[in-house]
């Protein structure tokens, strides 16, 4: 007798339940991951944690997780997590090296998907295969060595100038309110689009975003749904249809408007303007240089990476300023008392100033821009993290935001306390395990541009308060309550301008 479509699904459903229940038994007496610690329920089935990712609340979670299993802990049934082991030396120093230290030739794999695979290939710094990158890197350094970051000074001083006249304007028009978070992306996006593109996207002068930034934010959250729900069952096939398309196609939107103005740039023989290419260019005879692909692929590469992170560390840093009078008044005395005039605000002088670094240091701790740390694959055959081996094909990390906040690293670990890096030798947090502080990354592809960003850093926040004096609006207190997609979710942090007034 034929089953009735009624049947049939009643017994699809039973034999998934079936699948399932005995996968999850598998998984959590039977995986090689088995000795492991973590929620039950996250050691069973990958469910629980694409659920806190697809609501952005992952990177939080995390550190609940960690703060009550000691140790190397589980998150999913083939992914680890390292931040530090009970009752021994922070193992996270050696996690960095173990997972992201490791030579390029027997480097642990990346998921491409969390690196924008779809967008660049293999054909970006963070993409591309070790054999590429070794020379693409070596091509690249010369765009952002010291050599070339003091002759693009002038450029970063023209932008930090910028947008504190236009603080002033958007705050005399709105009775004395802004959104730092606004001007700060402003800001960071044209200094990049100037040294990407040769030419700024004129945030600053509109006071507003370009459709392509807007864009890309956009990406960033839909890069997490895609590899989330690609891994539902049932679900998965449904979203590679529906998804896969858009997503490619966006990426496809974002190189297509990167290479249009790259080649733009190029056919600029003569450009006055110290900017990426004019350093490339001049470096890359001799060796094989880069592809048409290759320079599309890292433009936008650099749009991604170079902006909003640096942005979203300045945010940060206003808010937990303006959370803790003390500081924000010592280091608004210090910026205020090493400059006379604002042309006087430069990359050499900025280095010297002990409490301002000190604050962006403990920026970058407490509010790192990566909310949750990016999955490295082991490779086929194995190897040992830690001291322990771990089988192929897991899923590996180091997550910045728990390493960064977990009491087993750091004294009073949510409280920011930039003291902590001025003075290491001080009793209440001379046990801080300052080595676990990693937040251009670890390794052959950490961060190219780190220099770059920390003269960013320094050079806006010293023009901002020596220009302002700044009010924290009412109903900001919980700003820093966000989602995290790849990068966190910020609403709009409104602040009280009000001009310094000089004799």
């Amino acid at each position: 007798m034929a089953l009735s479509y009624g049947s049939l699904a009643l017994y699809a459903t039973a034999f998934t339940f079936i699948y399932y229940f005995l996968l999850g038994i598998y998984n959590v007496f039977f995986h090689p991951l088995r000795h492991y610690p973590g929620p039950l329920l996250w050691r069973a089935s990958p469910l629980p944690k694409n659920i806190y990712m697809l609501r952005g609340l992952y990177a939080k979670k995390a550190r609940e997780i960690h703060e009550t299993y000691q140790g190397t802990v589980r998150v999913a049934p083939n992914e680890l997590s390292y931040i530090q082991r009970n009752a021994t030396p922070s193992q996270t120093p050696q996690a960095w090296k173990d997972i992201l230290g490791r030579p390029l030739k027997s480097e642990m794999y990346k998921d491409m998907r969390f690196f924008g695979g779809d967008a660049f290939g293999r054909d970006s710094l963070v993409t591309t295969l070790p054999e590429d990158h070794t020379r693409m890197r070596r091509i690249f350094s010369h765009a952002f060595s010291n050599t070339a970051l003091k002759a693009q000074e002038p450029l970063l001083v023209k932008y930090a100038d910028q947008m504190v006249d236009t603080m002033g304007a958007l705050a005399s028009r709105y009775d004395g309110r802004i959104n730092l978070v606004d001007l700060f992306n402003f800001c960071t996006f044209d200094v990049m689009a100037d040294l990407t593109f040769g030419e700024p996207l004129l945030l600053l002068e509109r006071g507003d975003y370009h459709p392509w930034v807007h864009g890309l934010f956009s990406g960033l959250k839909y890069v997490i749904y895609g590899v989330v729900l690609l891994e539902f069952p049932v679900l998965g096939p449904l979203c590679e249809r529906v998804l896969a398309a858009p997503m490619k196609r966006a990426a496809q939107d974002h190189m297509d408007f990167a290479g249009a103005l790259v080649d733009r740039r190029l056919a600029q023989k003569d450009h006055p303007k110290p900017d990426i290419w004019s350093f490339v260019v001049k470096h890359q005879g001799g060796q094989k240089g880069l592809s048409d692909r290759e320079m599309h692929a890292n433009a936008a590469m650099f749009m991604v990476a170079g902006t909003e992170t640096t942005a979203t560390v300045l945010s940060g840093v206003a808010y937990y300023l303006l959370r803790n009078p003390a500081v924000h008044a010592r280091l608004t005395a210090e910026i205020r008392g090493a400059f006379a005039r604002t042309e006087d605000i430069n990359k050499d002088r900025l280095v010297q100033l002990e409490y301002l670094n000190g604050v962006l240091m403990e920026g970058l701790r407490i509010y790192n821009p990566g909310g949750s740390g990016m999955p490295r694959i082991v490779p086929e055959g194995g190897a040992e993290i830690c001291g322990e081996f771990i089988p192929g094909g897991t899923w590996v990390s180091v997550n910045p935001y728990v390493a960064f906040s977990h009491p087993d690293n750091w004294a009073r670990p949510r409280e920011f306390i930039p003291e902590r890096w001025i003075h290491p030798e001080n009793p209440e947090w001379r046990d801080d395990k300052r080595e676990v502080h990693e937040p251009f990354s670890f390794g052959p592809r950490n961060c190219l541009g780190k220099n770059l960003a920390w003269l960013e850093l320094r050079l806006m926040l010293a023009k901002t308060l020596w220009h302002y004096d700044l009010e924290m609006c009412p109903g900001m207190e919980n700003w820093v309550d966000q989602k995290s997609y790849l990068t966190w979710e910020k609403g709009p942090l409104m602040v009280k301008l009000s001009p310094v007034k000089r004799d």
